[in-house]
């Protein structure tokens, strides 16, 4: 198996990637977030997006519009359902937020369900195709978002448990993953928005063509299998994908711009002191595909 796609695109000058060390993510430089993309750079950017999972853009001074601009490149945005973390004038950016109005903290995470492995939206039937964040302020100590490789993870299975678990579905309930991230129950309109949807355990990337694991927090059960084997699997699965060779871990700078792609990775953040730290992250979701 391939690890990576080879970039069939000519770069572009003044272009640069800077894969990380195990070969999953990679830094791009060379280009300015803020102004409007050439074709050519976009079509290089989509490659190494597709070669390496993760991309890191330092120093973009993002504004919202520019962001929200930025993600529309890559398909159409899409809302979260959690409306209270939706921002006023461009609900498509979600923002976390432990930052009152007069600077101090709440004393609390924002969304405790981003502090356990998931895959973004995977509780949706259509579930997201990339995120792209910005963290106006981050944690001085923690708070990193660290990145699972899922596709390396379902190559380096052994052959027993691929050809166990190919062919397999998962439940992904929203209303279940807030309960098991102890984060504040699904509301009534939530469930009625996002109800428990079945997608394959191991998925096709429509692009790339490779499979990888596709579970995550937003995974609630096995379907045919009982309750307590199909957490046992999923709890499994998820202990191999994370392990240290399949992760990347990124460390915030002030005006980072971070992309991944959600068919392909899982992530979390690291926690971090809620009540000293001060944290402001703005989210935008490009939607995605039917998993396959």
């Amino acid at each position: 198996m391939s690890e990576t796609v080879e970039l069939t695109v000519q770069k572009p000058v003044g272009l640069t990637v800077t894969p990380h060390d195990n070969g999953f993510g990679a830094e791009i430089g060379g280009i300015d977030l803020t102004k409007s993309i050439r074709d050519a750079d976009f079509a290089w950017v989509h490659k190494a997006f597709l070669d390496y999972k993760v991309l890191v853009f330092r120093a973009q001074k993002l504004d919202d519009e520019a962001h929200h601009r930025l993600a529309r490149y890559f398909g159409e945005l899409e809302g979260h359902i959690n409306k209270s973390t939706r921002h006023q004038a461009l609900p498509k950016i979600q923002i976390f937020s432990n930052v009152k109005e007069d600077g101090s903290t709440t004393g609390e995470h924002p969304e405790k369900g981003t502090l356990v492995w998931h895959t973004d939206k995977s509780y949706v039937a259509t579930p997201s195709l990339t995120t792209i964040l910005r963290s106006p302020a981050i944690a001085s100590v923690g708070g990193d978002t660290l990145f699972a490789d899922m596709t390396r993870a379902y190559y380096n299975l052994s052959t027993e448990t691929r050809a166990r678990i190919d062919g397999m579905a998962a439940v992904h309930d929203w209303k279940r993953s807030r309960e098991k991230s102890k984060e504040r129950p699904a509301t009534a309109e939530e469930i009625a928005a996002a109800p428990p949807v079945v997608h394959p355990m191991v998925r096709t990337h429509p692009e790339t063509g490779l499979k990888a694991i596709y579970l995550g927090n937003h995974a609630s059960h096995i379907v045919d299998m009982a309750i307590d084997e199909g957490e046992a699997l999923i709890s499994e699965l998820e202990a191999h994908a994370t392990q240290s060779e399949y992760i990347y871990r990124h460390k915030w700078q002030v005006d980072d711009v971070l992309m991944w792609d959600n068919r392909c990775t899982m992530h979390c953040v690291e926690p971090y002191d809620a009540t000293k730290e001060r944290r402001i992250v703005h989210r935008v979701v490009v939607k995605g595909d039917k998993p396959l």
